[in-house]
């Protein structure tokens, strides 16, 4: 899983507003629009014009086929040329962040930016058809509507993932590389001792550099992805073999089947016993 999509396993979005900025409303605004300090989560996917984008003192240059996104807190301008408006969709949303832990769920209130770039250059007209698409069903206030342009946000944001992964990484290829390979070494060997230092060591790295790089690349720490990995692989022999669960536990990388119990418990809200008999 990439950083991206990690971030959105998390995420859960409020819908405020659906917008279309035409040429009408540049002309109304004067060709400005300037905020001291915002207060929602704004998406804008730009189909024409001109213009410029001002964050927290950061200049960028708009134009068709370009994404912005602004996060609570930050000051904010946008210039829009008069002879070539800036014409966009926008989406203005909260956001939620949202965490289970076996069959408990905590939430909170998050302005953690979006996990794109601020601004974005998209490939095809896809991405803005579809944003077009949510403020009709916006606009429609037709029954479910809201759950309409959610669900379209979501996948929207699926495919963004896609997008912002092949636009060159700040990490350098060489070190992605060799976390990805890290990756496919922990998919290999789930069933033998895993620890930082081992991992380390397959990156030809320091611990605590692996770990940071691990995490800006997968979007969640070593240990968590090897957890991860492990328990998805428990799950499948539990659901498909008569394997002990002692055995079950060792098979995926724990000596202690007690200790094993209580990771497959935290993380599942059932125990392995339960689990096998759901």
């Amino acid at each position: 899983m990439s950083a991206a999509k990690e971030f959105l396993h998390q995420f859960y979005p409020n819908i405020i507003n659906v917008l279309h900025r035409d040429a009408a409303f540049w002309e109304n605004s004067g060709f400005r629009v300037t905020r001291s300090r915002t207060t929602l989560n704004n998406m804008a996917f730009i189909y024409a014009g001109e213009g410029r984008l001002e964050l927290d003192g950061k200049g960028f240059e708009l134009g068709p086929g370009r994404l912005f996104h602004l996060s609570p807190g930050m000051s904010m301008a946008i210039a829009s040329s008069r002879e070539h408006p800036l014409l966009y969709y926008g989406v203005h949303f909260h956001q939620l962040r949202i965490q289970w832990e076996g069959t408990e769920c905590q939430t909170s209130l998050s302005e953690t930016p979006l996990p794109f770039p601020r601004v974005l250059a998209l490939p095809g007209t896809s991405f803005h058809e579809q944003a077009a698409s949510m403020h009709a069903a916006w606009q429609s206030k037709e029954a479910g509507y809201d759950w309409t342009v959610k669900l379209a946000l979501l996948r929207l944001l699926d495919a963004l993932c896609d997008a912002a992964a092949a636009v060159p990484s700040v990490v350098p290829p060489i070190a992605a590389r060799q976390v990805e390979g890290v990756v496919q070494y922990i998919q290999e060997h789930y069933g033998k001792p895993l620890d930082r230092d081992i991992l380390a060591g397959q990156a030809s790295m320091s611990v605590s550099h692996f770990a940071a790089l691990f995490k800006s690349v997968v979007g969640i720490s070593p240990q968590r992805y090897v957890e991860k990995v492990r328990m998805d692989h428990a799950k499948s022999l539990l659901a498909g073999t008569v394997k002990p669960i002692s055995q079950i536990a060792a098979e995926v990388g724990y000596s202690d089947p007690l200790y094993f119990t209580r990771v497959f418990t935290k993380t599942t809200g059932m125990s392995p016993r339960d689990y096998r008999g759901a």
